[in-house]
């Protein structure tokens, strides 16, 4: 699997993106890594970022592709500086230098994870188990998470709103799989 920042905001990159949140557009943004900052841990470094310097958090969603295959949509926050500029202090494993960032409107980090959304570009099997197999990850992740906290499971009601934060009811969101 290659996934990698998209190369180009395209017409499939946009209709995505208008699935997440229609009132926003994507942007890249270029990633300046901080020395010391931990991989994975946007929220913590950022959060550190804005004690050091200022500025304020943006809550969103990073935009992956995975060229003709998928598009996968990874909840995420960057710093913003005093000018407004948007500027992703999280180290990549990849050394990517920008990233597509689709900003959230609506969604905040609250302690809780929040699953990647998936959209396929083919149907055929691969992709079918691949996004799938996304979904049984978040799961043995978030149990994990949950876990390690010391909470406890709660069962969702089928019309409760969803625990992803989409606002739809919990059995027209991801209790359909």
């Amino acid at each position: 699997m290659s996934q990698t920042t998209p190369a180009s905001i395209n017409e499939e990159v946009i209709n995505f993106c208008k699935e997440i949140d229609f009132s926003r557009r994507p942007l890249f943004v270029e990633v300046i890594p901080v020395k010391g900052y931990m991989l994975g841990d946007c929220y913590g470094n950022v959060k550190n970022h804005i004690k050091q310097n200022g500025g304020n958090v943006q809550y969103g969603w990073i935009i992956w592709e995975d060229p003709n295959i998928y598009l996968e949509a990874e909840f995420h926050s960057v710093w913003v500086n005093d000018k407004g500029e948007y500027i992703e202090v999280t180290p990549k494993v990849d050394n990517e230098d920008r990233i597509l960032f689709l900003p959230d409107s609506e969604r905040k980090f609250t302690g809780e994870l929040i699953d990647n959304i998936r959209k396929p570009l083919v149907d055929n099997d691969y992709t079918r188990k691949l996004v799938q197999s996304g979904k049984i990850n978040f799961e043995t992740k978030n149990r994990l998470y949950r876990e390690s906290l010391g909470v406890k499971k709660k069962k969702i009601g089928r019309n409760e709103p969803c625990p992803c934060g989409s606002g739809k009811k919990y059995k027209k969101c991801c209790l359909v799989s």
